[in-house]
């Protein structure tokens, strides 16, 4: 029987360029600042989780590539647009901070949905809670955010925050006590 240490914990995600990853900068400062106890998520790590796979085995990385790779051949490159902030479940008793996206969130859920079919005829759990989004920190301890709302609303857009998305990435996720690292393990190109 394999171990958790024999496994690969990873997911298929929309890697966010540097240059949008400092523009989020901002938003966490303000947040911050009202919020002591979270756990923030770090400039470079952020990404747009499109499948959370968790411990598969080693062994089926290929099959699992092969599935999304004929997913991403019948999609052509789009534009996102990040803006607003969030919380879920919700500001009442809000467990993770995010940031959503304006526009682009129709092809990008299509596409979540073509990942998840394809990788549930492996045999994998399908998400039908996908909701897209960059997360800015996770809660440690119930609190009520409410008040903050009409602060946020600076937020709804955020100049410049727009990503040309022409690949989506398999990546691995390696948990420390300094937070988790991050390493691609295939590119899928989209079709031109």
């Amino acid at each position: 029987m394999a171990t958790k240490r024999d496994t690969v914990r990873c997911f298929v995600a929309v890697e966010i360029p540097q240059p949008i990853q400092e523009l989020l900068k901002p938003v966490q400062t303000c947040l911050r600042s009202k919020i002591h106890r979270a756990s923030w998520t770090k400039s470079g790590n952020f990404h747009l989780t499109l499948k959370f796979l968790g411990d598969v085995q080693p062994e089926t990385i290929d099959v699992m590539s092969e599935a999304i790779q004929k997913v991403v051949e019948a999609q052509a490159p789009f534009s996102i647009e990040f803006g607003g902030v969030g919380a879920f479940p919700n500001f009442i008793r809000p467990r993770v901070l995010w940031v959503g996206i304006k526009q682009g969130d129709l092809i990008v859920s299509r596409l979540a949905k073509s990942v998840n079919f394809a990788l549930k005829q492996l045999g994998l759990p399908i998400d039908n809670r996908f909701h897209p989004h960059l997360t800015l920190a996770r809660i440690k301890v119930p609190m009520n955010l409410e008040s903050l709302q009409d602060a946020l609303r600076q937020y709804d857009t955020i100049d410049s925050a727009v990503v040309r998305v022409n690949e989506i990435t398999l990546m691995q996720s390696q948990l420390h006590p300094n937070g988790a690292i991050y390493t691609p393990l295939n590119v899928y190109h989209f079709s031109a």
